[in-house]
C-alpha cells in the first residue's frame, strides 16, 4: 500500500525539501505570527522605520499607517505616544535587540516586556483619546486632508514611478541580445517603452458619486436643523473624497481626486475662519425690537452693530443675540439703560468689555449683568478685536 506523501516531500524519504526559507525581515506563513515579530523598517522609513514596519506586519501601504498615527496625533497626542512606544520596544529588521533591552540591559524577559509595554501603550493611547477635550473633532481636522495629500505626492508617487522605472529598466535590459557579447551589461540608450498603467476613472466616478448622494443625504437632514452652514456640505464630501484616496492605495486609480480633495480642502478651510463670505463693513441699526435679528455673520472686515436706536428696548430683555465674525473687528453699541449679560470668545487679539480687557491668544472674557433678567450678548471671533461699549 502506498501512502500519499507529506507536505513538502514527494513519496520519496531521500526526496529533498524544496521549501524556501524567507529572507530576513520577511513574514514566514509557515509558522504563527505574534506581535513580537514586528519589525521596524531600515530602508522605507521617515523617522524611526515604525511605520513602515507595521505596514509590513500587516501587509498594507505605509501610507495608511501614517495616515492613522496623523490622525491619532490629533486626538489626543495618542498617535505620538504609540510611535515612541514602537521606536523603544520593538528592535529594527537587522537587529536583534530593541533599544529599551539595549538601555535595560534586558535579556530573557525581552519578549514579555515588548508585550507588556505595547500593550500599555495601547491603554494610555487610548484613555489620551477618550480623555481628548475635542479639539479633533471641534477644532479643525481638515487640515489631516491636504496632509495626506502632500505625502501621497511627494513619497507615495514618487516611491511607485521609482519601481516602475526599475521595472521598465530590468524588462528592457532582458531585450539586449546574448550575441552582442562586447554589448551586455552596457545600459540601452533608447527610450524602453512604458508599462500600461491603471488609468480607469472608475473610482473617481465612484467617489464622485458617493459624495453627491452624502452631500444630499445632508441637505435633507438641515431642512430639519437650524444653523446648517455650507460647510458642513464641503466637510462631507471632503471626508468621501479622503476615503477614496485612501482606498487608491490598494487598488484603483486615485490620482484624479486628488485636485479635488485640495480644492475641497481649500473651501472649507476658508470657510472654518469666516463664518460668512461677506467682506467689508456691516453696520446694522435696528430701530425696533423686532429688526434685531438672533444672529450676525461677517467674514473679514467690521461688524458694527448699533442698538441705541431701539425705541422698545425693554423687548429685547430676555434675548440672544449671536455675532459670528472671522478676521477683522466686532463691535457692539448697547444703550447705557439696558441691562446686558455679554460672553465673548477670540481666537487671537483683544476683547474689551466695558473698559475691561484681555489679549493674547483662545481669550474668553464674560461680563454677567449686575441685575435680574437681561440682554444676553454671545460673540465668537476668530482673529481680531472685540469691543463692547454703552452709549
Amino acid at each position: 500500500m502506498v501512502c500519499t506523501g507529506l507536505l513538502g516531500h514527494d513519496g520519496d524519504m531521500n526526496a529533498e525539501d524544496t521549501r524556501t526559507t524567507p529572507p530576513d525581515g520577511d513574514f514566514d506563513p509557515q509558522r504563527l505570527r505574534s506581535i513580537t515579530d514586528m519589525r521596524r523598517s531600515r530602508d522605507d522609513r521617515l523617522l524611526g522605520g515604525v511605520c513602515s514596519g507595521a505596514a509590513k506586519y500587516l501587509n498594507i501601504d505605509p501610507v495608511i499607517v501614517r495616515v492613522v498615527i496623523a490622525v491619532l496625533t490629533v486626538v489626543g497626542f495618542a498617535g505620538v505616544i504609540l510611535y515612541a512606544a514602537a521606536w523603544f520596544l520593538l528592535p529594527a529588521a537587522d537587529e536583534d535587540k530593541s533599544v529599551a533591552a539595549d538601555w535595560f540591559k534586558l535579556d530573557k524577559n525581552e519578549e514579555q516586556v515588548r508585550v507588556i509595554g505595547l500593550v500599555g501603550a495601547v491603554v494610555v493611547a487610548g484613555l489620551a483619546v477618550i480623555g481628548d477635550n475635542g479639539y479633533f473633532w471641534d477644532g479643525a481636522p481638515w487640515i489631516l486632508v491636504p496632509i495626506a495629500f502632500v505625502y501621497y505626492l511627494f513619497f507615495v508617487r514618487p516611491r511607485r514611478r521609482r519601481s516602475d522605472d526599475a521595472a521598465r529598466q530590468a524588462a528592457g535590459q532582458q531585450t539586449v541580445s546574448a550575441a552582442d557579447g562586447a554589448r551586455v551589461g552596457l545600459v540601452d540608450n533608447r527610450k524602453y517603452a512604458k508599462t500600461p498603467r491603471d488609468r480607469s476613472w472608475t473610482l473617481t466616478g465612484l467617489t464622485a458619486s458617493v459624495a453627491v448622494i452624502a452631500v444630499a443625504a445632508t441637505r435633507i437632514y438641515a431642512e430639519y436643523h437650524d444653523e446648517t452652514r455650507w460647510t458642513s456640505y464641503v466637510a462631507v464630501a471632503l471626508g468621501v473624497v479622503a476615503i477614496g484616496l485612501l482606498v487608491g492605495t490598494l487598488f484603483g486609480n486615485g490620482g484624479p481626486l486628488i485636485g479635488l480633495g485640495v480644492i475641497l480642502a481649500i473651501a472649507l478651510a476658508i470657510g472654518s475662519v469666516l463664518p460668512n463670505g461677506k467682506f467689508g463693513e456691516q453696520r446694522p441699526v435696528p430701530l425696533t425690537a423686532s429688526q434685531v435679528d438672533s444672529t450676525y455673520r461677517h467674514g473679514i472686515g467690521l461688524l458694527e452693530l448699533d442698538l441705541t436706536q431701539v425705541q422698545n428696548q425693554e423687548a429685547l430683555i430676555g434675548d440672544t443675540i449671536n455675532l459670528r465674525a472671522g478676521v477683522g473687528q466686532t463691535k457692539v453699541i448697547v444703550p447705557s439703560d439696558l441691562d446686558v449679560t455679554v460672553v465673548s470668545h477670540l481666537g487671537a487679539g483683544e476683547i474689551s468689555i466695558f473698559g475691561r480687557k484681555v489679549n493674547g491668544t483662545d481669550n474668553d472674557l464674560d461680563l454677567p449683568a449686575t441685575t435680574g433678567p437681561a440682554l444676553m450678548i454671545d460673540i465668537d471671533q476668530r482673529f481680531g478685536n472685540i469691543e463692547v461699549i454703552r452709549r
